[in-house]
């Protein structure tokens, strides 16, 4: 795969998470249940985006294994999100914080690993960075922290995520083209 086509799958799943994360967070009024059921549809959606984007780019020089691992686990968890909302809401709430903390992990080291081949990899870091305070501030909050809380805050971690990866991947296509 060359690299503009993988930076189009980039952009790609950056576009997809802004308009999943926007659509959690323009419903603010509705009760948790349809919080619950569009978080569920974010995290299968994107979970089985990741396990694709992973299997498709497996000879770009991407490791398989841990993306299509994050890529399972978020697909679990909007499973069990849509089967059960309210049952167990601590445990998924506590799935949820564990979820942005592995992959603010993976984004830090993805950026470290990517800082000589892509123009904006800083983003990355920081975009790791957000994405490890949400997580922290979900796992801390479990037991005070309400459902529609957690899914406010796992709108803004994915849009800044999203937003990140259409920096990362408008910034090096310009550079390409040039």
């Amino acid at each position: 795969m060359s690299e503009k086509r993988l930076l189009n799958c980039i952009m790609i799943e950056g576009i997809m998470l802004v308009v999943l994360s926007l659509c959690v967070l323009i419903l603010p009024k509705l009760t948790s249940l349809s919080y619950g059921v569009m978080l569920a549809a974010t995290f299968i959606a994107y979970g089985i985006y990741k396990i694709i984007h992973s299997v498709m780019n497996k000879n770009y020089g991407i490791k398989l294994i841990f993306p299509i691992l994050i890529g399972i686990f978020l697909a679990t968890i909007g499973v069990l999100i849509l089967l059960v909302p309210k049952v167990n809401l601590f445990w998924l709430i506590a799935l949820i914080g564990v979820y942005f903390i592995i992959e603010s992990i993976s984004s830090i080291v993805y950026g470290m690993k990517l800082r000589s081949v892509y123009h904006f990899w800083q983003s990355k870091l920081v975009c790791g960075a957000i994405l490890f305070f949400a997580g922290l501030l979900i796992v801390l909050g479990v037991p005070v922290m309400s459902f529609w809380m957690v899914t406010v805050i796992s709108g803004i971690a994915l849009l800044i995520k999203g937003m990140t990866k259409l920096v990362i991947s408008l910034g090096n296509l310009c550079s390409c083209s040039l």
